[in-house]
Order: C-alpha cells, then structure tokens, then sequence
C-alpha cells in the first residue's frame, strides 16, 4: 500500500480549502469561554469594545438548552430524539457559576449579537465510581471514514505525537459491512444488524432502547456515561431512523449539538456542516470530551464522541482538523489526563466513494479503518501479558467485533493480570469477537471472523479480467438480477434498473478449492448512472451473491422517496411528477 506518491496524489485534490474563521462574521467569537464549572468574560476582547463598565448598550446572557422532556403518558410514535428544549434567559457579567448541562451564550452590543456559542458543564453523578489506581476512565474517538493510512496521510502531525508518545496501531483492522451504522453497532452491542433486528430493534423506525449497548456494562459498575455525535441530521442512530426514546447515557450531548448546528452551523461540506461559528465543528467536540475529562479527573467515565463533520465526505478533509486533534491530545497530555485515560482512535471505514475509492488502493484503504490505542504507561507495566498480546494482534486480522470484547475488559482490571490472561487463553475457545487483550490466532479468516467477502482485505491470488469475458458478464447479469429483486419490494416507488456498462472485473481463486471463483465487478446502470460493486462467488455454474452491494458514486436526491438506508443505496425514484 502507498502513503503518498504520484500514484496517490493524482486522486487528491490540492485545492480544497475550509476556512471557519473567513467565513464567521461576528465581533468577537472568543468574548466568552468556559472551565469546568463557570462561564468567563475575556477581560481581554471586552476591552476592544471601548465601553465603560456596566453599559447598559453591552448584555450577555445564556439559554439552557436540554433535551425535549418525555410526558409518562406520551405515545412514543410521537416523540422525536431531535427534540430541544429552552429554559429562561439568565444574564450575567463577568463570569458567572452555571448549573444547567448545556447552554447557549450569547452576548449583544446596541442590540446586534457580537458572540453566540455554546458550552457544556458535566458534572459527576451522584452514584459514579472515583478513580483508583489501577484504574482507568475510557475514551472513545471516532472519526467517521478515516483509513488507517489517510489518518497518516492527512494529519501528519497528529500521527507524529501519538508516535512519540506511543501508540499501538492494529494494522489488519477490517470493517465488517459497507457503512457507519453496520460498523459501529458491533463495536458497542457485539451484534450485526441482524443480530440487532432480532434482539431488539425490529423495525427501522423503532428506538434502540431495547438493546443493550457497552456503556450499559459501564454503567451498571458505575462508570459515568457519555455519548456525543456531530452532524446530527446523519447522525449513526438517528439517520432514517428514531435514535432514543431514554437518553442513552448519563450525559448525552445530541441536544447541543443539534442546536449548534442549526444555529451556528456552516460551510456545507457536501453531506455535512464543517464549521460551529469561528471553529470546527470537530473542535467542539473535542472541547467537549477534554472539558469532560477534566471534570471527572477524579471519577471513573466511559465515553463515545463520534465526529462526521469534517471527514465523512471527501478524502482530502480530514488535514483541516490535523492541528486541532494534535492539540487536542498535547492538552490532554499535559493535563495529566492521559494518565487516566484509554483513549481509542478509531474510524468505521475509509472513504467510499470518488475517484480514490475507484483505486485498487482506494478499494483496500476502504476495508481498513484506522484503530489506535493510546495507553498510559503504568498500565503496560501493570499488565505486561495482555500488552503483549495487544502487540501481536497488531498484525493479525481485527475486528469492530473484537473491540467490543476488549472494551469489556476494561470494566473489570482484575481480568488483564498475568495469571487471569494465562487462564483466558487455557479456557477460551476462539469466538468471532476476541478480546485484543488475547492472542488472536493467526490463521483466522474472514469468514471466521464475520466480515462478508466483498469487505475483506485479506485478498486471495487476484487478476484484472476483460469487461468482455464471458464469466465477468454473466456475473454482471446476475447481480442486476439481486439488485432488482431487491427493488421488486418497492416497485411503486423506484424504479428497475438496466445495466448500462461492466466499468472494471477481477477474479479470485480460493487456495483451497480451485473450483471457486469470486468475482468482483463494477457496473454503471441507468436511469441514474450509479456505479455500484459486488462481490459474486461461481461455484457450480451459478452466481451467489457474497454480502451487499457498494455503491461507488453520491446518490443525492435520486432516492429521496426511500426512507430505507439499505435500499436508499439502490432505488432511482419513479418521477411521479
């Protein structure tokens, strides 16, 4: 694979630019900031304002912002997850002592708005855990379509200070299924979405409080909860679907965000808003999770912050968030919060459209997410054992269904001492989701491990066919058959599809059973000109499909009449105009 080079580059756009600042136009963005518990007048901008104190031409105030109250009686068909609710003004000078979560600032200047921005104050619960030693609060980081190597490609900075301050790197880390949610739900329930659907989430349009997610294990030990995702509109639970009838977590910071988003939310990326007012909306995340950490320095939390904004839709974004994410963990370094702290850096896939992805090293970076693992130094003291399975796994073929086990582990310390991880390896009869903290075989495959074959990196002896040979379009006919047997359900809104031209084909042959040939196929159809890719097994004289489809280009409104995310992939609407 290739970091960088002529081979790379011709695919990346030099000239993409995303300036917050340039593109917010208020007086002084920076006129109020926060700490963990008060809000604080920048004695320093105020000063340019040139008005004597207690002018009355000069109000700052905020609005508590919480989630929208559930009535016991209310039917939940009726209630929405996006749902935010407004408290009273409360004006302030100077700096002021707030006890709402979350709240909206804003500051006036004869009448015109000069700041608006919004902070959170999370303060422990009641019931937490205080931190011991030998024991560890939880990061998770997500950004969204990030592979392994476009993380080092695209935030070289932030590469390098993991790098020095060490980091253990999975390597062989493959996603499971095509996109974010199929993604991330193995990484906090352990199941697939069929697993999901028969466990507790029948139907698309149901919430997901049925199901039992990792922060529920946490939370049932004590851990403080949080969960926090940007581009609320795509957001993983919530797109095409209901998200949460109960807040999830302790601290569940969608209210906010939503808000946020809507109000000081710019700089439309493509799907997304990369700009909250002067910053990234990346950045306001990360403010969040560091704010977070600091105040519960001395209690034990588990949290999820998953940001889409900047990285979700093209290939290049990801460096306009590079020094932001090096400061981010500078200041979490020197806070000493790192010291607490596992904090891992994941994605749930790389990017999946576009003319990089088009490339056979597109096609690969996009079945390897990135995933690190930052770890404080104690720790890999304490448990020398399951760091050293931690380190060989660097090489093995991972999973979201392994980061699910490993998390658990965190819950209970005792579980990683030397003699328990000798015992865990004597017991454990290997399952398609290991803790990283056990030594993963090294013959697994993907099949073992629930990665269908059109997502899996690890690839068989692979050749380019002729869009012409007589294999590559029978292969062609038979997918057209799938996908429009899959649209057969929803004839009366989309329409059939025509195969329109056989873009690219390559074959695999299986070491183990000559016979067997995958064969993986791009094809354009029309009306619409998707490009769309699939993997087809020939065994037998027949096709059988392996996994799901891809789909190569945007889609845009072609399938606004589907509210289904899996078919959205495939429908062109009927023009009922």
């Amino acid at each position: 694979m290739y970091l960088n080079g002529p081979k790379i580059d011709k695919y990346l756009n030099p000239n993409v630019e995303l300036n917050c600042k340039m593109k917010w136009n208020l007086t002084l963005p920076y006129l109020i900031t926060s700490n963990v518990t008060s809000l604080i007048l920048n004695m320093t901008a105020w000063a340019t304002l040139n008005i004597s104190e207690g002018d009355p031409s000069f109000i700052c105030y905020y609005i508590p912002v919480e989630r929208s109250e559930i009535d016991k009686d209310q039917n939940p068909k009726t209630f929405s997850d996006n749902g935010v609710k407004l408290g009273k003004k409360v004006y302030f000078v100077h700096n002021t002592t707030v006890s709402n979560e979350m709240v909206e600032v804003v500051c006036t200047l004869n009448s015109n708005i000069i700041y608006k921005y919004y902070h959170i104050f999370v303060r422990p619960t009641s019931s937490v855990r205080n931190r011991k030693d030998g024991e560890v609060s939880i990061l998770l980081l997500g950004l969204d379509a990030v592979s392994r190597m476009n993380f080092h490609r695209q935030m070289p900075k932030t590469s390098a200070f993991l790098s020095e301050i060490g980091t253990v790197e999975m390597l062989g880390y493959n996603k499971v299924e095509d996109n974010t949610f199929p993604n991330v739900v193995p990484t906090l329930t352990g199941m697939s979405i069929e697993e999901l659907k028969i466990n507790c989430w029948p139907k698309n349009d149901d919430f997901f409080d049925k199901c039992h997610f990792v922060w529920d294990d946490y939370k049932n030990t004590n851990f403080s909860t949080i969960f926090a995702e940007d581009s609320t509109i795509i957001g993983t639970f919530n797109y095409l679907k209901s998200g949460f009838f109960k807040q999830p977590t302790d601290h569940y910071l969608r209210p906010i965000l939503n808000y946020a988003e809507k109000n000081i939310g710019h700089e439309l990326i493509l799907n997304t808003l990369g700009c909250y007012g002067t910053r990234l909306a990346m950045t306001m995340m990360l403010d969040y999770a560091y704010k977070i950490s600091l105040s519960m320095t001395n209690h034990l939390y588990m949290s999820v912050f998953w940001t889409t904004s900047l990285t979700h839709d093209y290939v290049e974004y990801p460096k306009f968030g590079d020094d932001d994410l090096r400061d981010f963990f500078d200041s979490f370094n020197k806070s000493g919060e790192l010291n607490k702290t596992i904090v891992i850096l994941m994605s749930d896939h790389g990017i999946r459209w576009g003319s990089f992805r088009n490339t056979f090293q597109g096609s690969l970076e996009d079945k390897l997410p990135m995933l690190n693992f930052i770890i404080p130094q104690w720790f890999k003291n304490m448990y020398p054992s399951a760091m050293q399975n931690l380190k060989k796994n660097t090489i093995r073929l991972t999973t979201p269904y392994d980061l699910h086990e490993t998390l658990l582990d965190f819950i209970d310390m005792k579980q990683l001492d030397d003699n328990a991880i000798t015992r865990r390896t004597k017991m454990n009869e290997y399952k398609r989701g290991t803790s990283l903290f056990l030594e993963i075989p090294e013959n697994k495959n993907c099949e073992i491990a629930g990665i269908p074959k059109n997502y899996c990196a690890c690839q068989e002896k692979r050749h380019n066919l002729a869009v012409e040979d007589i294999h590559v379009v029978e292969a062609a006919k038979a997918l057209m058959q799938y996908v429009n047997s899959k649209l057969s359900a929803y004839n009366t809104l989309c329409t059939f599809l025509t195969l329109h031209e056989i873009h690219k084909a390559s074959v695999e042959t299986r070491k183990d059973n000559n016979s067997v040939k995958d064969y993986i196929i791009q094809v354009i159809t029309i009306p619409g000109y998707a490009k769309f890719e699939a993997t087809l097994r020939h065994h037998n004289d027949n096709f059988e499909m392996m996994g799901s489809v891809s789909r190569l280009n945007l889609y845009g409104n072609q399938s606004i009449c589907m509210d289904d995310a899996k078919m959205k992939v495939l429908c062109y609407c009927i023009d009922k105009s």
